[in-house]
């Protein structure tokens, strides 16, 4: 049995870094400890923490297929056409 090390950069988890977004939006409450404006009729507090829900989930969203497409690519390795498997007397360049 072959045991696969693992190789490639730390960069290749960068997308993981945009998790700071939405911790950082709700994470200053000064920011958004206010009332007004108000939107419709409702405190700013409120709309506010509805559209940080809406963008944190957005930005999971983006980085779960950021991630996904980062580990494809580093499973299949450099580039799926650089074997020379079959190269012979009549193999098209």
């Amino acid at each position: 049995m072959t045991i696969k090390a693992r190789t490639g950069s730390p960069w290749r988890y960068w997308p993981r870094l945009l998790l700071i977004v939405p911790f950082a939006l709700v994470g200053w409450v000064p920011f958004y400890n206010r009332i007004e404006p108000r939107l419709f009729g409702v405190p700013f507090f409120y709309w506010y923490q509805l559209v940080a829900i809406i963008a944190g989930a957005a930005v999971v969203m983006c980085v779960y297929y950021l991630d996904r497409r980062q580990t494809r690519a580093a499973e299949r390795g450099p580039c799926a056409g650089d074997t020379d498997e079959g190269a012979g007397p009549g193999a098209r360049p």
